[in-house]
């Protein structure tokens, strides 16, 4: 183990710290607390105002749910007017 989630695995919790779920989306932990307090990243609070703890699951959800959505197969790079006068 890299040491980062190794108290989690460690204890056999299922339980991720801020800091841990920043590492699994590999990002801050400064937007892990923004978008908890947006109410776009579920999350428990536990003691103190600034404990939280995540499931993995919750984690990926949020990443999923900010995913971009595919272009449509053949119609990258050719302009929309084309495309519209195709019939696309």
């Amino acid at each position: 183990m890299n040491g980062i989630g190794a108290a989690s695995a460690g204890a056999g919790t299922p339980w991720l710290t801020v800091t841990e779920a920043a590492h699994r989306a590999r990002c801050g932990t400064k937007l892990i607390y923004r978008e908890v307090k947006a109410h776009r990243l579920k999350a428990a609070r536990v003691g103190g105002r600034r404990e939280l703890r995540f499931l993995a699951e919750w984690i990926d959800d949020w990443l999923l749910s900010h995913c971009t959505p595919q272009p449509t197969r053949g119609t990258v790079g050719r302009p929309a007017q084309l495309r519209a006068e195709e019939g696309e």
